[in-house]
């Protein structure tokens, strides 16, 4: 019992730190769309995440104050905070004293990128919860070997895949250690039968899906209404088909990169302290074989379907292999804590207290409003009734959230570009009487229009001349403080920001325009698709070697840029640029 407290009153602090640096209100990349979903008890992307859905409606309706993404940063934080109580008290499991056992959770508390989604409205946070929560029912099922255990840890599988589909990932490896180590009795049709059945009624929460989208809710990716649809959204066919690797040896960089996360996430010190876990581990026969069984499954599922980003940018989806490791490393810091004097023995707790404070600034993001300001920007220029046709994840959700959720600008018809489903009738509109905006360009080519840059928007409009351009503001709030941390997404949306302003002012003062495009590249220095799209403005300009430039720092930080409607791969875009350059300007 003494344990247990000592598990929640650790979870009441951490979530503590959590809550205070809360996103207030939509944070950049998928997070709109999970909000919205959630709102509006909408269907997002693939796989669906009802149970994310189902969850977040619930403690939002129990939390009925602040803005609702407010309540879904806090809905992340309350999962991790359970997730680090959780872990605290499985390492107290495995034999782990009280000071180790602090040490290890906290080492994973402020390990960035758990930190990272326990104050942002996504999933990765109630992933992490079923992932330790699975994990001591697997011990459990060790130390008893009885059916219940084993039928509960696949239950948690079963439900923890409906919120995401690595603890499917998870329930197969499980399955194989399980026969491996469990003798003769696992094998029996009884267990098996019992953890088959527990599994199956833990994916209850996806009939969600099908009865959801018949009511036809405003967010409805992918209509699983006919089998064939539900299972299409299920699996994640053909969705997300942009795997960096290619071949064999691709597999060797990722696992160095794998490799390389770990003193990153957990500082040199957590890793030497999983090192001598590992050998207590062994000779302790705690269950390290299930640990590295899922540790390799996890970079596999990540390797064999991530893109560059997933893989090299982020390391979210490693969450999971960091849980796993703070649990061996509390067994290291059981042999350091044993072996220091009486007086010293709390020492190690300074490893996780310093990352606290070194990192603290990088995860506050009470003061983040980028997201709901550029969305703000966008809608608020807008003319009345105006069309929209909104994409890309980062752009896209913010608007979907700010429109949907919190009625922002309801007389503006938002169309969701790029959302699984049905395939919409063919858009008509009236280019005198109705004005048809785009957040990217649409690459049309259609007789009588031509796509102008309008600010932070594109218009199809007919030849001839313009009004003047949408207002939009100097910069987003927050975009010029340093209290404010600017991840990889929120330094593509800024980037984004300056590109459309420079290719604006572009079109009347090339000065102006050339400038905003300076600071599109300073402001998101590792996107590889704003510099090819960069590229191209310098090459429609005339301003060749910027253009070179821009096309070869594409190449350099995305190697594999793929070709996509009728553009060239990055390094093709260069050669081209480097032939096409006047001898003058070599």
């Amino acid at each position: 019992m003494r344990a247990v407290r000592g598990s929640l009153a650790l979870g009441a602090v951490v979530f503590a730190i959590y809550a205070l640096g809360a996103c207030p209100t939509i944070y950049v990349g998928d997070s709109g769309e999970l909000v919205t979903a959630v709102d509006r008890l909408g269907i997002p992307h693939p796989t669906g995440y009802p149970l994310y859905v189902l969850a977040g409606k619930l403690w939002t309706l129990v939390l009925p104050f602040g803005s609702v993404a407010w309540r879904m940063s806090l809905f992340s934080a309350a999962c991790a905070a359970v997730t680090v109580g959780g872990l605290h008290r499985l390492c107290r499991r495995l034999g782990a004293g009280s000071v180790a056992s602090v040490v290890a959770a906290l080492l994973f508390a402020v390990s960035p990128s758990f930190w990272g989604e326990a104050n942002v409205q996504r999933v990765y946070a109630l992933n992490a919860l079923f992932v330790v929560a699975a994990t001591h029912a697997a011990v459990t099922w060790r130390d008893r070997r009885d059916t219940a255990s084993l039928a509960r840890a696949f239950f948690l599988c079963g439900l923890g895949a409906t919120n995401h589909a690595f603890m499917a990932v998870y329930a197969a490896v499980l399955g194989a250690w399980a026969v491996a180590t469990g003798g003769p009795g696992t094998r029996r049709p009884v267990p098996l039968a019992a953890a088959a059945g527990a599994f199956v009624l833990g994916l209850l929460p996806y009939l969600y899906l099908p009865v959801r989208s018949r009511a036809h809710p405003v967010l409805d990716w992918g209509d699983p209404e006919t089998m064939r649809a539900f299972a299409a959204v299920v699996t994640r066919r053909n969705f997300w088909q942009r795997a960096w690797v290619e071949q064999p040896g691709d597999l060797w960089t990722i696992a160095r990169d794998y490799v390389a996360s770990f003193p990153i996430e957990l500082g040199w010190g957590g890793v030497a302290l999983v090192l001598v876990g590992a050998g207590v581990a062994w000779r302790r026969q705690a269950p390290l074989a299930l640990f590295v069984l899922l540790m390799l499954a996890n970079l596999a599922s990540v390797a064999l379907h991530g893109s560059r980003a997933d893989v090299f940018v982020w390391h979210r989806y490693y969450v999971p292999s960091y849980a796993l490791a703070a649990i061996v490393a509390a067994l290291g810091c059981e042999v350091l804590v044993t072996a220091l004097p009486r007086a010293l023995r709390a020492a190690p707790l300074l490893l996780p207290l310093v990352a606290l404070v070194a990192r603290w600034p990088e995860f506050d993001r009470s003061r983040y409003r980028i997201a709901e300001d550029f969305g703000l920007a966008v809608l608020g220029a807008l003319p009345p009734g105006a069309h929209l046709v909104a994409t890309d994840d980062n752009v896209l959700f913010a608007l979907m959230y700010l429109h949907f959720v919190e009625g922002r600008r309801p007389d503006v018809d938002l169309v969701l570009q790029g959302i699984g489903g049905p395939v919409p009738p063919a858009m008509r509109f009236d280019p005198e009487g109705e004005r048809l905006f785009f957040t990217h360009h649409p690459n049309w080519k259609v007789p009588g229009l031509e796509i102008v840059p309008m600010g932070l928007v594109f218009e199809a409009r007919r030849p001839g001349p313009h009004p003047a351009p949408l207002a939009t503001p100097d910069v987003l709030a927050g975009e010029d403080d340093p209290r404010v941390p600017k991840d990889y997404l929120t330094q593509n949306l800024l980037g984004h920001f300056h590109y459309m302003r420079g290719v604006t002012a572009a079109a009347t003062s090339w000065p102006d325009g050339a400038r905003e495009l300076e600071r599109a590249a300073a402001a998101a220095p590792e996107n590889d698709v704003l510099f090819y799209n960069l590229a191209l403005v310098y090459r429609r300009s005339g301003h060749w070697n910027e253009a070179l430039q821009a096309a070869r720092r594409s190449q350099a930080i995305n190697p594999r840029h793929l070709a996509t409607a009728g553009r060239p791969r990055a390094a093709d875009l260069a050669a081209e640029i480097d032939r096409e350059r006047p001898r003058e300007a070599r």
